[in-house]
C-alpha cells in the first residue's frame, strides 16, 4: 500500500514539474536563451559536456530536447538571434541552421526507437507573433501523417516555383527544391527573397522543411489572422508532437 502511494505521489510530482516547466517557458520568453547561454555553452567550453543540452556544436548552435512532445528537439543558435526576422540569418554565407537541424533528424527516430522516413520528419520555425521564445529555435519533430500525404502530391512540382495549397485549413505555399540545389540551400534566404518580392515583413513568415522524392519541400506560411488566406503564422501545426506516425497504422 505504501509503495503504491509513493508511486502515485511520484507520478503526480513528475506531472506537476512538467506543468510548471511549461508555465515557466510561457512566462519567460528568454528561457531558451538562458538554458543555452548559462548552462550548455559554459559547460561545453569548460570541457564538462553539453550541460542541459543534448549537444553543443562549435559551429554556433546547440541541440536541446524539448519538454513538449515525445521526440521533439530544438536547434538553437549559441549567439543572440531573436527570431525569423533577424536579417543576418538570411544573408549569403550565414550559418545554415536548417542543414544543421536536418542533420539531427535521427534523434527523433532514436527517441521513438522507431525508424522514420525522411518525409516523416519536419524542421519548422514560427513567425514572430506565434512564438513564445525570443531566441531563434528550429523545431525538429515528426510530421503530421495527414500532412505527409497531402505534401506528397507536390513531389513532382516544377522546382523553385511556389504553389498555393491548404493545410490544416490554412493557406500555405509550397516549393520543391531538387536534391542537387539543396546542398547549400538556406530556407531563410529563399523565403526572405520571396518576402521582399511581395513587399512582406519577414517576421510574419513561418517555415517548414521536409523531404520528398529527389529533394525537399519548403512550406511557407504568412501570418494572416483574418481574410481569405488566413494563417496563424504557426507551421508547427503541421508537425505532430505525439508522433502518431510512429505508431502501428502510422503512414
Amino acid at each position: 500500500m505504501l509503495k503504491h502511494r509513493f508511486l502515485r505521489l511520484f507520478a503526480f510530482a513528475a506531472i506537476l514539474a512538467a506543468t510548471l516547466s511549461g508555465i515557466a517557458f510561457a512566462a519567460n520568453p528568454n528561457k531558451l536563451w538562458e538554458i543555452v547561454s548559462e548552462s550548455c555553452v559554459p559547460w561545453f567550453q569548460s570541457g564538462k559536456g553539453p550541460g542541459l543540452c543534448t549537444e553543443v556544436s562549435p559551429n554556433g548552435y546547440a541541440v536541446l530536447k524539448d519538454i513538449f512532445g515525445h521526440a521533439q528537439y530544438l536547434l538553437i543558435p549559441t549567439t543572440r538571434i531573436t527570431g525569423i526576422e533577424t536579417p543576418s540569418i538570411s544573408q549569403p554565407g550565414a550559418v545554415n541552421y536548417w542543414q544543421a537541424a536536418w542533420g539531427y533528424r535521427s534523434l527523433v527516430s532514436s527517441a521513438l526507437r522507431h525508424p522514420l522516413r525522411d518525409d516523416q520528419v519536419g524542421i519548422e520555425v514560427n513567425s514572430a507573433d506565434s512564438r513564445t521564445q525570443a531566441q531563434l529555435h528550429l523545431h525538429i519533430d515528426c510530421m503530421n501523417p495527414l500532412i505527409v500525404t497531402q505534401l506528397a502530391s507536390h513531389a513532382s512540382d516544377t522546382p523553385d516555383t511556389w504553389t498555393r495549397t491548404t493545410l490544416k485549413g490554412h493557406t500555405y505555399y509550397v516549393s520543391r527544391i531538387e536534391s542537387g540545389a539543396a546542398v547549400s540551400f538556406n530556407p531563410f534566404e529563399r523565403v526572405a527573397h520571396r518576402a521582399a518580392e511581395l513587399q512582406q515583413n519577414m517576421r510574419d513568415h513561418t517555415i517548414l522543411m521536409t523531404a520528398t522524392k529527389g529533394g525537399f519541400l519548403l512550406v511557407d506560411g504568412i501570418y494572416q489572422p483574418e481574410g481569405p488566406e488566413i494563417n496563424p503564422g504557426d507551421a508547427e501545426e503541421l508537425l505532430d508532437h505525439s508522433c502518431q506516425i510512429a505508431q502501428p497504422g502510422g503512414r
